[in-house]
């Protein structure tokens, strides 16, 4: 009898323990960093402190990349105490403080963007002053959101700097490793990933045609495809996916067909057009993409307008003259239009109308 009351005893003892006994969830981080407007190299640490106690460390293995978006991907965990939550996080990037903060939310998963500014933070009086031509002390805690180039440039991967709402801060550009084709991605434009979170990293690599799904009607790429990754990002509005062809692959477009960009449909097995630029000086087709998949350039038959604007008419001239329509016939065959070569289109066809008329 004694005994089963000691064991309910130590139940209720354990039963009543103090929160502290259990460990807040942690909350996690992931998203890209800059050291002085440039991807952070791998090994930079990344350190999290909440108050003045570290709450955890991340150690980089992709320049300028810090977790990550897949389910497995290894992301910055920060571990609180009881009474943490709602208190701010400071992040250091190799001991230096970046300028953005967040508030720890146990149980979250967030992407967040670090950026941080060695060259004049705390190098000296002389670097501080001459990293500005007038501006005071408040400047600098902004200057780190500003990098040294416009485009921030990738092969293969690349991180996306974004705000809360997913929308990209700087203008992106990612190429293959071959360098024949290329993500661009403007300042302003959403992307986000799979699950609506705002989109952290973009990668592209070509494609062989034979790894490619069997193919349908619609006939089969010019060359390589596209992977574009992750699968199911989205972009609004839509991004630039632009290849430059070969000679050989130019060629293979004759009259009456147009280069377009299609895009994988999984679900129908088929392959779909989207918006399509030709740039014949550079040899390059491009086409805006508004969610990552399978994307490859296609040959296809150009509509009649298009034929038309490309070819001069065949068929015998008008008898009435049209200074408009000849103006434009005479573009089209490549000579140029002056008013001279207008006049004597028109006084060809006024001597054609009279000869038929005494006939």
């Amino acid at each position: 009898m004694r005994m089963r009351r000691m064991l309910w005893l130590l139940i209720l003892l354990a039963l009543a323990a103090p929160a502290s006994a259990f460990p807040a969830l942690p909350a996690e981080f992931s998203g890209s960093v800059t050291i002085d407007g440039n991807s952070a190299p791998a090994g930079t640490v990344i350190t999290a402190r909440i108050g003045d106690r570290d709450c955890g460390s991340l150690t980089l293995t992709t320049a300028g990349v810090y977790g990550g978006d897949a389910l497995f991907d290894e992301r910055l965990v920060v571990s609180g105490e009881e009474g943490d939550a709602g208190k701010t996080i400071t992040f250091l990037v190799d001991g230096v403080k970046a300028s953005k903060t967040a508030v720890y939310t146990p149980g979250t998963s967030s992407s967040l963007a670090l950026a941080v500014t060695k060259g004049s933070g705390s190098g000296g009086s002389s670097g501080g002053s001459s990293g500005s031509s007038g501006g005071g002390g408040g400047g600098g805690s902004f200057g780190s959101f500003m990098p040294a180039a416009p485009v921030m440039e990738y092969t293969g991967s690349g991180s996306l700097q974004t705000d809360a709402e997913g929308a990209v801060q700087f203008a992106t550009v990612v190429t293959t490793t071959e360098g024949d084709a290329t993500l661009s991605i403007a300042p302003g434009v959403r992307a986000e990933g799979r699950f609506g979170r705002p989109l952290s990293t973009v990668s592209v690599r070509s494609v062989p045609p034979a790894d490619l799904p069997t193919l349908g009607e619609g006939g089969e790429p010019i060359g390589r495809a596209l992977r574009c990754g992750p699968d199911g990002a989205t972009f609004d509005p839509p991004i630039e996916v632009s290849f430059t062809l070969t000679p050989e692959e130019w060629e293979q477009s004759g009259a009456g067909e147009r280069f377009v960009v299609c895009w994988y449909n999984s679900e129908t097995s088929a392959w779909e057009p989207l918006a399509t630029t030709v740039r014949p000086s550079t040899r390059t087709v491009v086409g805006a993409i508004p969610h990552f998949t399978l994307v490859a350039v296609f040959i296809e038959t150009a509509s009649v307008e298009e034929t038309a604007a490309t070819t001069a008419p065949l068929t015998e001239p008008s008898l009435t003259p049209d200074p408009v329509a000849s103006a434009t016939a005479v573009q089209r065959a490549g000579l140029p239009f002056s008013w001279l070569t207008g006049l004597a289109a028109l006084a060809g066809a006024t001597l054609l109308v009279g000869i038929r008329k005494r006939g």
